[in-house]
């Protein structure tokens, strides 16, 4: 383990794990995998096209910064603020966003596979035009406005989670998975009037 260091990016290792260190930016493309970073900081927040393969992040903050046109494979965020942080145009596989605050999140014409939000805040995020192919799960999230327009929700359990209105298109609700007692909520937000 390192602890306390202050590094550029570049002297980022594989299978290490990094703990209070602060990263210095560099001009090269980030290439990341099989790294560990707990309560660390970047300097930069311009991450565009940057990959990262097999990394854990714990209690770190990218609100605001900019991901996009990103790749996580394999990725796990937690306890971390993802506040307005940047991820449209994303590849993401097989990674888990747990106990984090997601607020303001843009997602927006990604591709996600077998991805999972837990116990996170959602409160506004964007998911426009969003593929989302094979399991996508949001458990007991809370996803008060989050944006899911033009993006096909079948199969996407959204019974554990919270909301008072969701964006969606309509005719990509097919199949999307509500609790009953959500049911109401879906129709008032299309127009329907329940006596």
């Amino acid at each position: 383990m390192i602890e306390n260091k202050i590094l550029s990016l570049d002297e980022i290792e594989s299978n290490e794990t990094y703990k209070a260190c602060t990263f210095t930016n560099n001009s090269q493309a980030v290439h990341v995998s099989e790294v560990i970073f707990e309560s660390c900081e970047f300097e930069s927040t311009e991450f565009i096209r940057s990959e990262w393969l097999d990394c854990t992040f714990k209690s770190m903050i990218f609100s605001n910064m900019n991901l996009s046109e990103s790749i996580f494979y394999r990725c796990r965020f937690e306890h971390c603020q993802l506040l307005g942080t940047n991820f449209s145009l994303n590849r993401w596989k097989q990674t888990t966003v747990k106990d984090s605050r997601c607020d303001y999140l843009s997602m927006s014409q990604s591709i996600i596979e077998s991805c999972h939000w837990q116990t996170s805040s959602l409160k506004e995020a964007f998911f426009q035009e969003v593929t989302i192919q094979k399991e996508v799960s949001f458990d007991q999230c809370e996803l008060s406005q989050a944006d899911f327009s033009e993006t096909k929700l079948a199969n996407i359990d959204f019974s554990s989670s919270e909301f008072d209105s969701l964006y969606f298109s309509p005719t990509y609700l097919k199949g999307a998975i509500f609790a009953h007692y959500q049911a109401p909520q879906l129709l008032a937000m299309m127009g329907v009037r329940i006596k």
